[in-house]
């Protein structure tokens, strides 16, 4: 995670760094938004890691259930689940 979030905040300051100085903005100008971008950039994409790494647990965790629901005999009846959700 801790990739994810060093390569947002890079991206973020190189983003804003250049397009800043491109624009023709004084140097601390640049520098003070370049700053703002890379904490913008490095809690975006923590974000989106963590979705994503949300999202693909739960797909495996569907896939092991479906996988363990085939695999079931069929004269058997299915146990009934608790409802209590597992952490």
């Amino acid at each position: 995670m801790k990739y994810f979030l060093l390569l947002g905040g890079f991206i973020g300051f190189v983003v804003a760094f250049v397009s800043g100085w491109h624009a023709g903005n004084p140097p601390a100008v640049v520098l003070r938004d370049s700053t703002v971008a890379c904490f913008v950039g490095g809690m975006l994409f923590r974000l989106l890691h963590s979705a994503f790494i949300s999202g693909l647990r739960a797909k495996l965790s569907d896939r092991s259930q479906m996988d363990a629901a085939s695999e079931m005999p069929e004269d058997e009846e299915p146990r009934p689940r608790s409802r209590r959700r597992r952490a």
